[in-house]
């Protein structure tokens, strides 16, 4: 209500700009209605005043004029669901982290008759992972916020913090969908990367190719794709091969051997140029980290908000100190900073080559350029 006082009052000014005894009669008028509006215990009316100032002929112009401002509501970003389907880690510091994998050991062998058995060994792997910040800052000044009467600043910390959100899944996404990840697990072979289309046969190429995977030694393991990770566009698809009863591209009553077999997570910043769009297969990371993705267990939160200390304090006349307020800005200038930072990393030792893959035994890659 006081933000359209205070509209109706600067159109009101605007209109009478050429008389200055009604503009000041105006703003004696504004404080009366400011004081109502905000529960003052003592309003002062100057009533004829009050009268002369707006007169019922006012409001149709002034009304009309600041109720045809209007803001509209904001787009509803499209987040990302990457905590369903990555390996979440943390560091205690910006340092370097190790992680480590041992292999199995070697099968036995025969052994003749005197003869000693030959020695075996555990291979060790290795692979490193940090942190970084990530920060953006704003400044304006105390006049804007107080005459933003359309409220492009009051939630300033709110977008702030959406943005950060909207960065961490861009920045999840860039650790596998990237053009030096799909080719290294092109290179491992098609047990890694296919090309094929989203399509019920396609996808069952991709949990074969999951079911037939074996640790460095060459010994089966047990691991089974979880996820369908998906840009929005092939979200009605996913949901028709997914939920069938009978194979969707099929005219026979063969039965849907994937029907439940997968949840679909979206990925909004997967990249694709129709008619060819990728989709990916990821392990439960409990069982495979496929893409691991690294907090600071200091800083567990997505975002952190922060204000510049303000330097100006109100002050009684008997020189009693009031309470701090970031919206007073600066004492010199009345600059109001505000920043987000966020803090979030990865793997850091191949970024030539799996980027942000953490266990390529974690994920499928299918460019989706072939039927």
């Amino acid at each position: 209500m006081r933000r359209i006082i205070n509209a109706v009052l600067e159109m009101a000014l605007e209109h009478n700009k050429e008389d200055n005894k009604r503009c000041a009669d105006l703003r004696e008028a504004y404080v009366f209605m400011d004081q109502i509006v905000s529960d003052a215990t003592e309003p002062q009316p100057a009533t004829g005043k009050m009268q002369e100032a707006l007169v019922v002929g006012d409001f149709p112009l002034y009304f009309n004029r600041v109720l045809s401002r209007m803001v509209y509501d904001r787009y509803q970003s499209r987040m990302g669901q990457w905590r369903d389907y990555t390996f979440q880690d943390s560091l205690p510091d910006y340092s370097v982290g190790e992680r480590y994998t041992f292999s199995e050991f070697n099968r036995p062998e025969r052994t003749a008759e005197k003869m000693e058995p030959q020695a075996g060994w555990i291979h060790e792997g290795e692979l490193q992972i940090r942190v970084d910040d990530y920060s953006k800052q704003i400044d304006f000044s105390h006049r804007i916020l107080v005459n933003d009467d359309l409220g492009a600043f009051r939630n300033i910390g709110l977008k702030m913090a959406d943005s950060t959100k909207r960065f961490l899944d861009f920045y999840v996404s860039s650790l596998y969908d990237n053009a030096l990840s799909q080719v290294a697990l092109g290179l491992l072979g098609v047990g890694y990367a296919g090309t094929g289309a989203l399509t019920t046969a396609n996808l069952a190429i991709g949990w074969n190719a999951f079911v037939t995977r074996v640790d460095a030694l060459g010994n089966p393991i047990t691991v089974v794709p979880k996820y369908l990770v998906i840009p929005p566009i092939s979200r009605l698809n996913a949901n028709q091969i997914l939920q069938s009863e009978k194979v969707a591209e099929l005219a026979t009553n063969g039965i849907n051997p994937l029907r439940g077999a997968l949840e679909v997570r979206e990925d909004p910043h997967i990249g694709f140029a129709l008619p060819n769009v990728p989709w990916y297969l990821f392990a439960d990371p409990a069982d495979v980290p496929g893409v691991s993705v690294v907090k600071m267990q200091q800083l567990p939160n997505d975002f952190y908000l922060y204000a510049k200390a303000p330097d100006k304090l109100p002050m009684s006349v008997s020189g009693g100190l009031g309470a701090a307020n970031w919206q007073l800005g600066s004492f010199l200038t009345g600059d109001i900073e505000i920043s987000v930072q966020t803090t979030i990393g990865s793997r850091s030792d191949d970024l030539a080559g799996l980027v942000g893959i953490t266990d390529a035994n974690g994920i499928y890659y299918s460019s989706g350029t072939t039927p």
